[in-house]
């Protein structure tokens, strides 16, 4: 019995030290998804560091911009013909997945050539708390991704609750703990009813 209780513990302690502090990021912060004012996005994703499990917040009215998540050929080109994902809701969560570089662009015309596209470079490794070969993943329910099915835009387990949020001052970023932290806190609490 104390074995099996000190197992437990153990095992707690581990998942809640292990449990991921994602942070979520509104892509322009205050300005967000837009060409009004033409917000800087290199520079704004330039000041950040991307982890896998971070979440990207695009705000946009949803009548005058959308966000493709599109090849480096694409974004380069700033093509929309051929995305990865589409994300149309106006208040779109995207889950980074995996390390390297993915990109979005908004599909309206002219608008990505003004410089509404951003590149977004995510670091960690694809052991982190989810990995696709998409890099990103969206948490909104009405986002459509195209290609193949890895790039669905289902959520990750616990990716959109949070045990604790604080926000940052310095920029619309957002910590949370991953859905991992109650269930940690959940274990340890069983392990001392026994």
């Amino acid at each position: 019995m104390a074995m099996a209780k000190s197992a437990v513990i153990v095992f707690s302690i581990i998942a809640l030290f292990g449990a991921a502090m994602a942070a979520s990021y509104d892509v322009g912060d205050t300005a967000g998804w837009t060409t009004k004012d033409m917000p800087d996005y290199k520079k704004w994703a330039d000041d950040k560091d991307f982890k896998v499990g971070d979440t990207l917040v695009f705000k946009y009215n949803q009548e005058m911009h959308d966000v493709m998540q599109v090849s480096k050929a694409d974004f380069e080109a700033c093509s929309a013909k051929s995305p990865i994902a589409k994300y149309t809701t106006g208040a779109d969560k995207v889950t980074l997945k995996e390390p390297g570089k993915t990109y979005f662009l908004c599909s309206f015309p002219g608008h990505c050539e003004k410089g509404q596209k951003v590149e977004i470079e995510v670091e960690g490794t694809a052991d982190g708390p989810a990995a696709g070969p998409s890099g990103a993943n969206a948490s909104s329910p009405t986002g459509t991704a195209s290609g193949d099915a890895s790039s669905s835009t289902a959520s990750a387990a616990g990716a959109d609750s949070s045990a604790a949020s604080t926000s940052s001052e310095s920029s619309s970023s957002t910590v949370k703990l991953s859905g991992g932290l109650g269930w940690a806190l959940a274990s340890v609490a069983a392990a001392f009813a026994f």
